[in-house]
């Protein structure tokens, strides 16, 4: 979040046992009261960071109604077969992002014709594949946030980039938990909201598939998780109880380099636990 003076106020956590909340397979309610309404207009303010699938920049929306933070997310290109198409997109790099086989199972194209292109994986092919990429990681993140998760709320998305809320303030970006490292006390409160936060989230029905202290945000005394592009339809995904238990596994041992043990097998219980079948 932004500390500006016309900056969004915190988002509230939705209680899944309050009826007036918003159900987790419908679109919330409402737009939080910091997002800025139409008319208005955007300014880039410069790229945060890149990583293997995205570019995540930084962007003000102002309008008659005040202002605000962004973080909108593009996504790099597959492939790249012509000069300056990088340049073009604003992007520094291609996505260095490519074994996403089994993240996709479970997330079929209606089409005969689109699945024949993915499976050879054409130019239509893989303009259908970054089209569900983008999709797919909004649509998660709008359930789990309906679902009371601490996410940034999901703005807008378009053919190739991803707006959502910004988790910061004009001097910098909240710290992922692999800069912050953790010590003490601090570590532990952590931990008991991330517990929550993974509940809520295989409880909306996902696993994260990618959940590391690289997309972790600790901003203002709260967690937040981000990145679910190759988030995991757990009933739909042959394998979707091996990536949250690859997930636990990888997060309990960053948290025991850190100094705080926990036993993995007992919070994969407690998360299955809360799967609705």
């Amino acid at each position: 979040m932004s500390d500006h003076p016309d900056a969004p106020v915190p988002v509230p956590v939705p209680d899944p046992a309050d009826p007036a909340d918003p159900a987790p397979d419908t679109e919330p309610a409402r737009a939080p009261a910091w997002l800025v309404p139409e008319p208005y207009a955007d300014t880039d303010l410069g790229v945060l960071k890149t990583g293997k699938e995205a570019q995540v920049s930084l962007v003000e929306r102002a309008g008659p109604a005040g202002r605000c933070l962004l973080a909108r997310k593009l996504y790099l290109p597959r492939a790249v077969s012509q000069k300056g198409v990088l340049e073009a997109m604003g992007v520094q790099r291609s996505s260095q992002f490519r074994n996403d086989v089994t993240y996709r199972e479970g997330r079929q194209f209606r089409k005969s014709r689109d699945r024949r292109a993915v499976e050879r994986m054409s130019t239509h092919g893989k303009a259908l594949l970054q089209e569900r990429w983008t999709n797919h990681e909004h649509d998660v993140m709008r359930v789990v946030w309906s679902a009371g998760a601490r996410v940034p709320y999901p703005v807008q998305f378009a053919e190739d980039h991803f707006d959502m809320e910004y988790i910061g303030d004009r001097a910098q970006a909240a710290p992922t938990l692999a800069r912050l490292r953790p010590r003490g006390p601090l570590l532990e409160v952590i931990w008991n909201q991330l517990v929550v936060n993974l509940g809520r989230v295989v409880a909306a029905g996902f696993a994260h598939g990618d959940l590391s202290a690289y997309n972790l945000l600790w901003w203002e005394h709260e967690l937040w998780m981000i990145d679910f592009p190759q988030a995991i339809d757990i009933a739909a995904n042959p394998m979707g109880l091996d990536f949250l238990h690859r997930d636990v596994l990888n997060i309990t041992a960053w948290f025991a380099r850190q100094g705080l043990e926990r036993d993995p097998e007992e919070l994969f219980a407690q998360l299955l636990a809360e799967l609705i079948w």
